[in-house]
């Protein structure tokens, strides 16, 4: 795909005006690292609740020049695979703590852009998690157990013909209709940049902390143009963690790449149904994943997660023509409609990978307060990490700290060369398992058929209400 232009798609649509960097040395309450969704975030809910407080955010490049601002714009709780180490990990009453609260976030990021007028492109479609083969049937029947476990009844399950007529792919077999919302990520991002500015917060783009330090009970987060003193600090750069030795083996650094067509042509349009413009996932452990934009390019994006050695994470693996043909077939054989329709972007980010791949946060022994860990599924949880990570700095004990994102135990990796060779096993399991026939006798994939017959019965052969993934 040698004619893809490797500039995110995303940044197209917003210009980006880079702020000043830090100007000398200075002091503050609070300083976060990293202004992406989960900076961002703390910020405004810290000066949400105390206006006096003095925050200063510091960023590498720009905000929204990481993930925040180049993933696929899904709004969504973690994905089904997840909900099983949620139960494994947390138990069912905190499993279901986490999806209630992150439930709200998805609504609240949308009534957060209406009242701050930040047109994000939010749309509140839902997300239609679909089968496209038997064992992935079965994964929807665990997924229904599972969330029922979790104390989350309510859903919308599609039969084959229901799901192809919400996604026109013949390649569908079936469909649950999970809560969520698509938006442009980096209109959000700049937006939530813009409002915390507005709210006093001091943000300094082009401002990389070299060094994170406490000295005399005080942190000192050196930087390229001075050094700032604060109470408090928050780590919050996601996949980049491993740049401070104490979050080193707290998260994996991996790679994952998406695809965004040309703008499709009515006649393009018209050829897969998609009346409700959902986003849409498959049920494999590396899931792919389509939406169209809001200006009706096709946007692919997911499939295999990639390590380069040592957790590298350098800006020239945005380019990787290996993942680029394998989303390119995958997009093919999902969309045979659209054989003819050209890419025009394609580029890869980084995910942070926790252990359990539950999101973190919390306080490091010497005080230092991070949140990271999404691994794929931020948008949504990274709202309700602002909230915890503001209760954290706050000292105070309330709904959001005692989630399971803090609660609960937090594995970490071995160090490298160990943990990148169990990473890279793990990728290869995975992969492995997907191609695997299915081993267990799951009557959603023997008998299909009666599968959905029991779980419908009324006129729309479905059971609508709050959906759950």
């Amino acid at each position: 795909m040698a004619q893809l232009s490797t500039e995110v798609y995303w940044h197209s649509t917003e210009p980006t005006e880079v702020g000043p960097p830090l100007d000398g040395d200075a002091s503050c309450d609070v300083c976060i690292v990293g202004a992406g969704y989960t900076g961002l975030w703390a910020a405004h809910f810290l000066k949400q609740a105390e206006p006096g407080m003095s925050v200063r955010v510091v960023e590498a490049k720009f905000a929204g020049e990481g993930a925040s601002g180049m993933n696929a714009g899904f709004v969504q709780m973690t994905a089904g695979k997840v909900l099983r180490r949620m139960l494994w990990y947390y138990g069912a009453e905190k499993a279901g703590g986490v999806y209630r609260a992150v439930a709200r976030s998805i609504l609240e990021i949308g009534r957060f852009c209406r009242q701050n007028g930040i047109d994000a492109q939010y749309e509140n479609t839902g997300i239609l998690q679909v089968a496209t083969d038997t064992k992935q049937l079965a994964r929807l029947e665990l997924q229904i157990k599972r969330a029922q476990r979790a104390g989350v009844t309510s859903f919308r399950l599609l039969d084959r013909e229901q799901a192809q007529e919400r996604i026109g792919s013949p390649t569908v077999l079936g469909a649950l209709k999970v809560s969520g919302a698509l938006l442009n990520p980096y209109r959000l991002v700049r937006g939530l940049a813009r409002v915390v500015q507005e709210q006093g917060v001091l943000l300094h783009e082009q401002t990389p902390a070299q060094t994170i330090e406490k000295v005399d009970g005080k942190w000192r987060i050196t930087t390229p143009h001075g050094t700032i003193t604060a109470n408090e600090v928050i780590v919050a750069t996601e996949a980049m963690q491993g740049a401070f030795p104490e979050l080193y083996a707290r998260q994996m650094p991996v790679w994952n790449y998406l695809l965004v067509t040309e703008p499709l042509t009515d006649e393009q349009l018209g050829r897969v149904p998609w009346p409700g413009r959902e986003g849409v996932a498959n049920s494999l452990s590396f899931s792919t994943a389509a939406r169209l934009t809001a200006d009706n390019r096709v946007l692919w994006a997911g499939g295999l997660w990639y390590m380069f050695g040592n957790r590298d994470t350098d800006p020239r693996h945005r380019r990787n023509d290996d993942a680029f043909d394998k989303l390119g077939a995958s997009f093919r054989e999902f969309f045979p409609q659209w054989r003819d329709v050209r890419f025009s972007h394609g580029n890869g980010g980084l995910i942070s990978w926790s252990h359990s791949f539950i999101p973190q946060f919390g306080r490091t022994d010497s005080g230092m307060v991070y949140g990271h860990g999404y691994t794929g599924s931020g948008i949504a949880a990274s709202h309700t990490g602002g909230k915890i990570l503001r209760d954290l700095v706050l000292r105070r004990k309330t709904e959001f700290t005692e989630l399971a994102f803090v609660t609960v135990n937090q594995p970490k990796f071995l160090p490298a060369p160990f943990g990148d060779k169990g990473g890279e096993f793990f990728i290869w399991r995975q992969r492995v398992g997907d191609r695997l026939p299915l081993l267990l006798p799951y009557k959603s994939a023997l008998a299909p058929n009666r599968f959905f017959a029991r779980r419908t019965g009324s006129p729309e052969r479905a059971t609508a209400g709050r959906s759950s993934d």
